[in-house]
């Protein structure tokens, strides 16, 4: 019984103990292969209930194959259609049951597609951390968008906001989704990223792929990126010298997000290269219409320099001109080369977002000649063609949809650039391994054959270089070829294109088995070279693949394993050994984008612990140059030269010395003596044997002066000291070997004693002290095999610079998990990665344990000695226990982060945690490491062994920052990319930006002085205060980023321009004022402050701005300077500073204008304060973390005591003479002393506390009274004013363009019958038509009536008003079939899918090309029915056939459409009947022929009035009515003259201008203008303006007034919003000053920039008038340019008058051409301007159109009459809706009141003639014998306008077929203009295009445009919309293109008016000066072979 008792007892307590296990030890959370993701599904549901329940079935199978857990995968969905429905949230249904049964319960819905904005609520509503996205922790973020169709909202934008917040996107389209769509919405590139399907129960069978596509992205993301990244940048090494040039697109088409997006494509391409003024160079150009030299090649020397450059620069807007661009950086690439000396790689990367408005094929070829490589990088409207010319090669042009993108792209491009290097000397055996089982097929295997062929042809092939093999497998594997069967490139591709399919089953493991004797000596293996297997595999093996692979492995053979989805990945990771060497990819299609992947990583990747550069060292070689030596010298300096191209060599990198010896020791460079590999190959290829005997240790004691800072040394500075001796024999003084050996040891110097033949190895040793540096051969040529060796023994000792700040934790797994022998291991790579940090002394190192407890080792501040920290880490104990608890490690470790602790934190100092896990994580260490990051610390996790990877990521908060190796021998492989993390440069954002200008205001300064002239102490103190504004300290709030500040200088009174561009380093800013000479003093009044505003060009208002203001007086009304200083801090300045310089007066009154100072306000500055440059750098820094922190101020604290008292240093030099030391501390009171000279003001103190009150004193006398006292001190920054008046309304926005045509909406009710109107005054006069009566009920049938004798045809009437819509008829009987429909465009072949059953029959399919016609085959039976097609047009007329016998009548029809129909027989008139009785109403009768209105009859009598009804109860309110249809424009009661007339009589004398108006002037500053001339300008000018109103309110009343000036470019000088005070406005144009400038004059260019810029933006209105008043000194030098202008003006109704003081023949000319008698030319001569001024003021400033003076009228010239034959070609496709369609009619029938119109067209000789075309009928295809177009009417058909208009209104309808412009014009001149009598001498045709022409219709049109062209048509081009092929345009619009190519970006009607108002200058002057075809053409036009056109359809 106790037994048993104690059995229980034992029972019990195993039963407790393991309850306590399990709840004490958290459970960890396992998750399927690792996989954590947070996926969000984006359905429309707006489908089929049979197309949602497959869509369902989708949904639920995907979801059912996911690990969906709380901390696994993730699910959100949201159901969309014309709404959005967020179903269910990523934290909601966290398991799979959950989810599975929210998707069973979806239902389908209706409404229109807008997935634009699902997309945007799946941004805001799901991936948000409340709604459970785990994005903060690094979990890969990914939606599935699944549509069915076309969005009906813009989709692009939300997307690239989506992307933008770092999720990937998917998206399915299914049937008739918008592939274009869908390519907008999907992550980048769109093979991987959009999936196409055909019908919605294709989602089942593409759920597998899919599936495998989500899961491959998940673990893609965990595992490969952040791999692949470091393997590109390690192969970037190789690119060790190259000059790069960025030529970036900053137009304005650009917005703020796009620029941010291509500076950090900019920045992240910086980061994979290694800069240095040696090393690889970057330079940066932006170009628009002109170019921005942002920086040269040689302006940044560092990574982290080159990043704050790029930061710096601010988006130039403009238009884009690439070819300009290209030609402006030959002259860069040139300058590089010179500075350089020697022939480096030259490399050009292009970003651009549109079409170059210039040619950019030349200049990109003159660069390309020149050995520069371009790569082209478009993004959304770039032109393909044009990236192609740029480039040169496919292979260098990449495209993306938009600008965040690009990041996607990046390592393409640089793979492109650093591919040159890498693969260049490049020896490998590369063997295939190429599987041919039957499940791949012919087909594939083929494109597996394909795909080893493009490798092949991308390596240098050859017996010295890459050898190539192959092997194919199944069941068993079969040799095809090996390594040194074939020795060329043809051969091996030959041999390739035989091999033969196995199909059988799948063996990769035998296989790989196989392949071992491949990589052997006997099949031509070489032994020193790279050895690569790649595996190409579709197929799961079906034996382990593990054991032989790893045996592959370990005999040094890289793996890389290719697989199709139909392949187990593991397999292939386990093949591999690393997942970032396997390619898995959705199908054979897709390995064609992987083989520039794949030849980089073969060409670039190492084995693992081989060092690929040797950093920083001092080698010094000692050779052995005796006679036993020989002719193997050579083997000798080989062996020298590998070390050196192994090495980074430079000042800052490797340096290398060499000493040679025999008999004595003979130098041959020292350490310092080159600095470039080039130059030390040289040197020691130049060297030549001595001969005689071997003393080596006299040449070792030589040796230790070349250890000695004078000979370049930098033992001083932690660089380690490397001495490598080579000899082949015994030496002759070898007892001295000994001590010298030991000697140099001694001193640091660490030797490499290399022996080969005869070298004693006993000497060997006595050189090197140890074993593992001595190194024999037995022949000079096995010098070669130990390059590797030796390198990867330097590289262990090399020790990178780390100059970066940082403060560095580790925390280390110290359980016993850990062996004793690992945990060493670990101790020394700790050691070896803080090694470098250390020796700098700018790192600060702290240590802790983890296991079951914390054990903090040592903090921040305690070892800061080398030698102390190295002995501190290698004493390290474990932790007893085998328990890890991370989380609590994690949550203790942040206390170390504190200043107390010795960390530096607020000091903004990098916070760096280092954790070394050994095993997995619990899920709970993700909180406690969010902790870590939120303040600021960044996490990096090292996994060894077993570790879940997934939960490393989420510790460090990003994949790129976890590191995994198999054991902890491997750690050392990842040393370098720690030792990166410590010391380079960190990646830390900018998060505050703080621009500053600095002005100087210095009123004593005189013509010809230097800028610091009189101020000695500004010059002296200036370089210091540029440096401390470009210091500026990080920001409190921004914790783990940065504050960046840059300067620019605004200094307007210099003799040359100074550059106000803004710069982030001083020598820039000293460089830009050098040469700075005085024109002017400068004043510091309103306008200095607003110059120096204006610097501030960015609108970016995340970059504070500051200004800062040095000055010795102000010099203008200081109320006005305040009320400035008060505006621009309105506009966003966030202070303005000032500096009082010497001699200062009134200094007191700068303190008035300042602001942004903070607390000390008070504080005023002095140039002659020591400490100034301190004190400003104080006030920004307070100003940047009051702008970006919101913080009012940054305390800081009083200085600390001093520090105990250190080490005694070794003494310096003398320093330079020091400045005078601060006051000591405050002596004991002293007696009072006589008052002294006034003191300068202290800085304000803190207040102290309040006292007691003390006693009442005794009353004093009364003193004198005491002089004025000075103003008090500016008090601190108030509160925000009230806000100002309201500003002027803006101007007028364009209507948007239509929206597409609706569904038609439901028919309204029939309303109620109106009251009766009142009756008429007048009887006699006919009233209005009036409405309807009600249908009255049916009358009975009359009597046949005789037939009436036939009526003369009569005119037609005029066209009555749109009657009301009527009621909805009955539906009608079925009409006849209509036209065939249009044919659809060819889709993608899809893959082969699973034979289905059998579908309905599909549409037919496009057109081939036309061919010679077949035999007629047999008649076919009878198809199906059609359905029912849209109305065709009526056919002719048939013959009448015989009357038949009357039907039954029907009922009453509804009223028709409105039209005009043919004129009806008169009848004759019927006898009067006699009036019957009043009866009963009966029936209606039939509908009789209404008769003519007839007089109004008299007011009846009143009826005696009925007794009165009962009052009703009142009805039920009846539903709100359906919006009616837009009524017609009422008639105006007065016209605007009237109206004019009668503001005027009731209101106060108008002055000049009489209308509301917008003036401006251009002032001519060409090469020709004289002081006396300008003078002159500006006397008229001011004179005009002083007669004139000038606008000083919103109240649209006088004029405002802008100018310019102009030669060959043109310059605002005041703009229109500047003044709205004549007397500021006079003022403003009196300051104006004389330039003249080298340039010619262009005055029809400056015209039309006025016309396109300046009045881009005026106050809109009827009678508004807007006046361009041009000086003019001398003719204009281009006449096209007048010309145009004209014809720009015109259309945008500007009014020029050119006041010329020479003649202007072409403007004369020109203006002859306006029709409105507006257009003047006004000479000026001898000075005398009072006449011209006069007519001025009358005839146009104060013209008054409604009454016009006498004095204006002047006879307009006769010009001579040539008269044309117009065509109107509409396009009448699809591409317009139909509200659009109708706006371009009323265009058409406007435009023809531009012609002359002949009244007998077809005899005359007289009037011009217009005819109009339609294309293209519906159911016209090339080839098919029917006719493109449409005739509406020919040249001939009507003689009179208003038939041509009423024609174009009533009759033109839409074709809606397919674009076919070449046909039309062909068809056009063969059967309207050749076919017309009479033709006339000119000819037009006017092409209204709404978009691209056919494919099929290209060939045609680009033909027949240039015989048009040829034979004499002016061909000029209306182009609508933004869908348009701009080349297309160009080559069919005759030339000049501005003259005649119109593109209109969308159908509006002002964009229409536009085109009308340009159109009728154009006519008048084609009519004037035809010349056609122009002499450029006509030599093309002489080589065309005009041919007798043949039957045109």
């Amino acid at each position: 019984m106790l037994r048993g008792l104690c059995l229980k007892m034992k029972m019990l307590l195993a039963f407790f103990f393991i309850l306590f296990i399990h709840t004490s030890v958290p459970q960890n959370t396992v998750c399927d292969g690792d996989s954590v993701a947070d996926i969000v599904f984006i359905v429309d549901r707006g489908t089929s209930k049979s197309n949602f329940e497959e869509l369902k079935k989708f949904l639920q199978s995907l979801t059912s194959s996911f690990d969906v857990k709380e901390k696994c995968i993730r699910i959100g969905l949201v159901m969309y259609t014309d709404g959005q429905e967020v179903v269910s949230h990523l934290n909601t249904d966290t398991n799979k049951a959950e989810i599975l049964q929210v998707i069973q319960d979806l239902s389908a819905g209706s409404g229109k597609a807008n997935t634009g904005a699902a997309i945007n609520v799946t941004r805001l509503k799901l991936f948000t951390e409340s709604a459970g996205s785990r994005k903060k922790q690094g979990v890969d973020q990914i939606a599935v968008l699944v549509t069915h169709r076309l969005s009906q909202d813009n989709v692009s934008d939300v997307a690239t906001l989506l992307r933008r917040s770092g999720v990937t996107v998917f998206a399915i389209g299914v049937e008739d989704a918008s592939h274009q769509q869908l390519v907008q919405i999907a992550s980048y590139p769109q093979e991987q990223y959009v999936t196409r399907l055909k019908v919605f129960s294709d989602l089942q069978r593409q759920n597998t792929i899919f599936r495998k596509k989500l899961l491959n992205q998940v673990q893609n993301e965990l595992y490969v990126h952040s791999e692949r990244k470091e393997i590109l940048k390690t192969g970037c090494q190789d690119t060790e010298e190259a000059d790069i040039y960025f030529l970036i697109d900053g137009s304005s088409s650009l917005d703020y997000s796009d620029f941010v997006d291509m500076k950090n494509f900019l920045k992240e391409m910086i980061r994979l290269f290694y800069i240095g003024m040696n090393k690889v160079r970057f330079g940066l150009v932006q170009f628009s219409h002109f170019n921005e030299l942002e920086f040269e090649l040689n302006k940044y020397t560092s990574a982290s320099d080159l990043i704050k450059g790029i930061e710096n620069i601010r988006q130039i807007g403009g238009n884009t001109s690439t070819g300009g661009a290209l030609a402006y950086m030959k002259p860069l690439f040139e300058k590089a080369r010179r500075q350089r000396g020697v022939t480096v790689p030259c490399h050009l990367v292009v970003l651009t977002d549109g079409e170059s408005q210039d040619s950019v094929k030349e200049p990109a070829m003159k660069l390309r000649e020149d050995q520069v490589n371009i790569y082209a990088i478009g993004v959304r409207e770039a032109n393909e063609t044009q990236l192609y010319e740029i480039a040169g090669v496919e292979n260098r042009v990449h495209f993306v949809h938009d600008f965040d993108l690009l990041k996607d792209i990046k390592n393409e491009v640089v793979r492109e650039i650093c591919t040159i290097e890498v693969c260049k000397e490049m020896k490998a055996d590369v063997m295939f391994l190429v599987e041919s089982s039957e499940n791949i097929g012919d087909e594939n295997f083929q494109k597996i054959k394909n795909f080893m062929i493009e490798l092949v042809n991308m390596t240098d092939v050859g017996a010295d270089r890459v050898q190539v093999g192959v092997v194919q497998f199944s069941n068993k594997p079969k040799e095809e070829f090996k390594l040194n069967t074939y020795a060329t490139k043809r051969d091996i591709l030959s041999a390739i294109d035989r091999i033969s399919p196995l199909q059988s089953t799948t063996l990769t493991g035998e296989a790989l088995k196989f392949m071992l004797k491949y990589f052997q000596a006997s099949s031509g293996s070489r032994h020193t070279v790279k050895k690569v297997l790649i595996l190409i595999t579709d197929a799961e093996s079906q034996d382990e693949v593990k054991a032989p692979a790893t045996v592959l492995r370990d005999k040094g053979i890289i793996i890389y394993s290719v697989g199709v989805f139909n392949a187990n990945k593991t397999q292939l990771e386990e093949i591999s050994g690393k997942s970032e060497m396997v390619f898995y990819v959705e199908n054979f299609d897709v390995l064609s984008k992987l083989k520039k992947d794949l030849i980089f990583y073969i060409c670039s990747s190492p084995p693992d612990d081989q060092c690929r550069r040797v950093e920083r060292l001092d080698i010094v070689f000692v050779i052995d140059s005796s006679g036993s030596i020989g002719s193997q010298y050579q083997a000798v300096k080989d062996f020298m030269i590998a070390l050196v191209k192994q090495s980074d060599v430079g000042p800052d990198g490797v340096q290398f010395g060499a000493l040679k010896y025999s008999d004595e020791p003979v130098v041959l460079f020292y350490l310092n003596g080159y600095t470039t590999k080039l130059e030390i190959t040289q040197a020691i290829q130049r060297d030549e044997l001595l001969g005689k005997a071997t003393y080596t240790a006299k040449a070792l004691g030589h040796s230790e002066m070349f250890f000695t800072e004078h000979h370049g040394s930098r033992k001083s500075k932690g660089v380690p000291q490397v001495l490598i001796v080579i000899t082949d024999g015994e030496s002759h003084d070898k007892a001295m070997l000994d001590d010298v050996s030991q000697r140099l040891r001694n001193k640091g110097i660490t030797i490499y004693a290399i022996g080969v033949k005869g070298a004693n190895r006993n000497e060997l040793l006595t050189m090197a002290g140890s074993e593992d540096k001595c190194f024999y051969v037995d022949t000079f040529e096995g010098l070669e095999n130990l390059t590797a060796n030796i390198t990867n023994n330097i590289c262990n000792i090399s020790v990178p610079d780390c100059p970066k700040k940082a403060d560095v934790i580790f925390l280390v797994d110290g359980s016993r998990n850990i062996d004793e022998e690992n945990f060493r291991i670990m101790m020394d790579f700790v050691t070896s990665v803080i090694n470098p940090a250390v020796i700098a002394q700018n790192t600060k190192i702290g240590f802790a344990l983890y296991g079951s407890v914390y054990k903090e080792e040592f903090n921040l501040g305690i070892f800061p000695n080398r030698s102390e920290l190295e002995f501190k880490i290698q004493n390290i104990k474990q932790i007893k226990g085998h328990q890890s608890n991370i989380e609590n490690a994690l949550e203790k470790v942040k206390l170390n982060f504190q200043p107390e602790k010795g960390s530096r934190i607020h000091e903004n100092t990098q916070q760096i945690l280092l954790v070394i896990v050994a095993g997995r994580t619990t899920t709970r260490a993700v909180r406690a490491a969010e902790s870590l990051r939120k303040k600021g610390v960044d996490i990096y996790a090292i996994g060894v062994g077993n570790v879940d990877q997934s939960q490393l990521t989420q510790i460090t908060g990003s994949s790129s920052r976890k590191y995994a190796v198999d054991d902890f021998s491997n750690l050392k492989t990842i040393k370098k990319r720690l030792v990166d993390v410590i010391c380079e440069d960190d990646n830390r954002k900018v998060a505050c930006f703080v621009d500053i200008t600095v002005g100087f205001d210095i009123s004593s300064q005189r013509e010809g002085h230097r800028l610091f002239h009189g101020q000695t102490k500004l010059e002296k103190h200036f370089p210091d205060i540029l440096q401390a504004l470009l210091s500026l300290r990080d920001v409190s709030c921004n914790l783990g980023s940065k504050a960046q500040s840059s300067v620019a200088v605004q200094v307007k009174n210099t003799v040359t321009p100074i550059s106000t561009k803004f710069y982030i380093d001083k020598d820039s800013v000293l460089r830009n004022l050098l040469d700075a000479v005085i024109k002017t003093p400068s004043q510091l009044n309103v306008e200095f402050l607003q110059s120096l505003w204006e610097t501030f060009q960015s609108k970016d208002e995340t970059r504070q701005k500051v200004l800062l203001v040095f000055s010795d007086g102000v010099d203008d009304d200081l109320e006005a300077l305040e009320r400035k200083s008060e505006e621009l801090k309105k506009k966003g300045l966030a202070g303005l500073i000032t500096v009082a310089l010497e001699g200062a007066s009134n200094f007191q009154n700068l303190r008035s204008i300042e602001f942004g100072k903070g607390f000390e306000y008070g504080t005023h500055l002095d140039i002659g304060m020591t400490d100034i440059a301190s004190r400003l750098s104080k006030f920004l820094n307070n100003i940047a973390e009051r702008t970006c922190c919101c913080l009012s101020c940054k305390c800081t604290g009083e200085e600390g005591e001093l520090g105990a008292m250190g080490r005694q240093g070794m003494k310096g030099p003398n320093g330079v003479k020091g400045n005078l030391g601060y006051l000591g501390d405050e002596g004991e009171p002293g007696p009072r002393g006589p008052p002294g000279p006034g003191g300068r003001q202290g800085n304000m103190g803190c207040p102290g506390k309040r006292g007691l009150k003390g006693f009442r004193g005794f009353s004093g006398k009364k003193g004198d009274n005491g002089e004025d006292g000075s103003d008090g001190i500016r008090g601190e920054e108030g509160s925000p004013g009230a806000p100002g008046k309201k500003g002027e309304k803006g101007d007028i926005g364009y209507p948007g363009s239509p929206g597409p045509r609706g569904p038609p909406g439901d028919r309204g009710q029939k309303g109620f019958r109106g009251d009766p109107g009142n009756p008429g005054l007048n009887s006699a006069i006919v009233g209005k038509r009036g409405f309807a009566g009600e249908e009255g009920e049916e009358g009975e049938r009359g009597p046949k009536g005789s037939r009436g004798s036939s009526g003369g045809v009569g005119n037609p009437g005029i066209p009555g008003q749109r009657g009301q819509e009527g009621p909805e008829g009955n539906r009608g009987q079925p009409g006849q079939y209509g036209l065939q429909g249009k044919q659809g465009y060819k889709g993608p072949q899809g893959q082969k899918g699973i034979n289905g059953q059998k579908g309905q029959k599909g549409r037919p399919g496009p057109k081939g090309p036309p061919n010679e016609p077949g035999p007629v085959g047999l008649a076919g039976s009878p198809g199906a029915p059609g359905k029912t097609g849209i109305k065709g047009q009526p056919g002719d007329l048939g013959p009448k056939g015989r009357r038949g016998p009357y039907g039954m009548h029907g009922r009453q029809g509804e009223d028709g459409a409105f039209a005009y129909g043919l004129p009806g027989e008169k009848g004759v008139k019927g006898n009067k009947g006699i009036p019957g009785d009043f009866g009963q109403k009966g029936e209606a009768g039939d509908k009789g022929i209404a008769g003519k209105p007839g007089l109004k009859g008299y007011r009846g009598r009143m009826g005696i009035p009925g007794p009165a009804g009962l009052k009703g109860s009142p009805g039920d309110r009846g539903s709100p009515g359906r919006r009616g249809p837009k009524g017609l424009n009422g008639e105006a009661p007065f016209s605007p003259c009237e109206l004019i007339d009668y503001i005027r009589k009731h209101s106060r004398k108008l002055k000049c201008p009489v209308y509301p108006t917008e003036l401006v002037f251009a002032l001519d500053i060409s090469r020709t203008l004289t002081p006396e001339t300008f003078e002159l300008m500006r006397e008229i000018m001011i004179a005009i303006v002083s007669d004139a109103i000038i606008r000083e309110s919103n109240c649209p009343v006088g004029a405002r007034v802008a100018v310019v000036s102009y030669n060959l470019v043109t310059h605002y000088l005041i703009h229109f919003s500047e003044f709205h005070n004549k007397n500021k406005l006079l003022n403003a144009l009196r300051n104006i000053s004389y330039r003249r400038s080298s340039n010619e004059r262009d005055t029809g260019s400056a015209m039309r920039f006025i016309a396109k810029n300046v009045f881009k933006r005026t106050l809109q209105g009827p009678n508004v008038r807007k006046i361009a008043v041009v000086f003019s000194h001398g003719p204009a030098t281009n006449a096209a340019s007048v010309k145009q202008a004209v014809l720009e003006m015109s259309a945008v109704e500007v009014i020029p008058v050119v006041i010329a003081f020479e003649n202007t023949p072409h403007i004369s000319q020109a203006f002859l051409m306006d029709d409105s008698g507006l257009f003047q030319v006004l000479n000026v001569r001898g000075g005398q301007y009072n006449e011209m001024l006069k007519r001025f003021l009358l005839c146009t400033l104060c013209y008054d159109k409604c009454k016009p003076d006498a004095f204006c009228e002047r006879p307009r010239p006769r010009l001579l009459r040539e008269y044309v034959d117009a065509a109107f070609i509409l396009d009448s496709s699809q591409k317009m809706s139909g509200a659009e369609f109708e706006l371009v009619k009323d265009f058409m029938s406007k435009a023809v009141t531009a012609f002359n119109i002949s009244s007998a067209p077809k005899t005359s000789v007289v009037g011009d003639r217009i005819a109009v075309v339609s294309h293209a009928l519906p159911d016209f295809k090339a080839g098919i014998g029917k006719k493109a177009v449409k005739k509406e009417f020919d040249l001939v058909t009507y003689g009179t306008k208003d038939r041509m208009r009423r024609y174009i209104k009533e009759s033109l309808q839409q074709l809606n077929g397919e674009a076919a412009v070449g046909y039309a014009i062909q068809w056009t001149i063969a059967n309207i203009f050749s076919e017309a009598p009479n033709p006339r001498p000119l000819k037009v045709i006017i092409i209204i295009s709404a978009g691209k022409t056919s494919q099929w219709d290209k060939g045609v049109l680009k033909k027949i445009s240039l015989q048009a062209k040829c034979q004499g048509y002016a061909v000029l081009v209306i182009s609508l919309g933004k869908s348009y092929d701009r080349n297309e345009l160009e080559e069919l619009a005759s030339t000049p293109l501005e003259q005649h190519l119109v593109q209109l970006g969308r159908i509006h009607k002002s964009e229409l008016d536009y085109v009308m108002r340009f159109l009728k200058p154009f006519i008048r002057f084609l009519r004037h000066e035809y010349n056609y075809p122009p002499e450029e053409l006509k030599p093309k036009c002489s080589r065309l072979h005009f041919q007798s056109q043949g039957p045109v359809f």
